[in-house]
């Protein structure tokens, strides 16, 4: 199912920790080769079943995938859609496992990490280290506002507010636009994230498309009238870590 590869794409996870500090080159070279050890996967694959006990540590290098979890009745949570750069499984350095699965979207690379090596890593360069916790607070901050969304907001703030915030984790890493992205979700992940029903799903979409504010077609996020769709999610992109200058002078950048 997933076969080692070496050397693909590796700079997401280091496009996205340069907002917040900037990499020596020894630096570079420590990431690097942690990055290196990766495996590409399929699209459409439990590359960790939830509840899982020591699992590895995956970061992304290329592709979409997201992390989840099942219920005795079948039905899938989605908690967040792990992009380019993100990191998942850091629970396995605290807690020995994790409460979540992982799953690609489409194919993927990903970088496997032990939790030996990433806090080996951090040891030795603690600036690494202070930029691994960054990511895994801005995937709290990320895990919180969605629990809001789910809690109060309406089904259509719900969506807009996630393509939202998808775009701007996006350009963070250079593979999103104010006008928009691509986006390999299917209307059934989108349900799964957002908790509503595939028809319910469809149904938000036409709605935000009659209104002229986002069109969601062939893979490719149009928005319209991006600064409407903020109106309707009362969007914050505060959560999302977008005061780079302060994140550098406590990073001593």
């Amino acid at each position: 199912m997933v076969n080692t590869i070496m050397s693909v794409n590796e700079d997401a996870f280091i496009s996205k920790i340069s907002r917040y500090i900037t990499p020596s080159a020894s630096e570079i070279v420590a990431l690097k080769k942690i990055l290196a050890n990766d495996v590409k996967c399929v699209a459409r694959v439990e590359l960790i079943e939830d509840y899982e006990i020591f699992g590895p540590i995956f970061i992304l290098n290329k592709g979409w995938g997201y992390s989840f979890r099942d219920l005795p009745n079948g039905l899938r949570q989605i908690i967040d859609f792990i992009l380019p750069g993100d990191i998942f499984g850091l629970q396995e350095i605290f807690l020995g496992g994790s409460n979540l699965g992982f799953a690609s979207i489409t194919s993927v690379d990903a970088a496997v990490v032990s939790p030996r090596t990433l806090l080996g890593m951090s040891r030795q360069w603690p600036r690494l280290g202070g930029a691994i916790l960054w990511s895994a607070s801005l995937q709290g901050s990320i895990a919180a506002e969605r629990l809001v969304a789910l809690g109060r907001r309406s089904a259509a703030g719900r969506m807009a507010h996630l393509l939202l915030e998808l775009s701007i984790r996006l350009e963070f890493i250079g593979q999103g636009s104010p006008s928009g992205f691509f986006c390999p979700l299917t209307q059934h992940d989108l349900a799964n994230a957002l908790g509503l029903t595939p028809v319910h799903v469809n149904r938000v979409l036409r709605h935000l498309r009659q209104l002229e504010l986002v069109v969601f077609r062939n893979s490719k996020v149009e928005f319209l009238d991006r600064q409407g769709l903020i109106d309707i999610a009362h969007f914050d992109a505060a959560y999302l870590g977008r005061n780079r200058d302060a994140s550098r002078k406590i990073f001593g950048n």
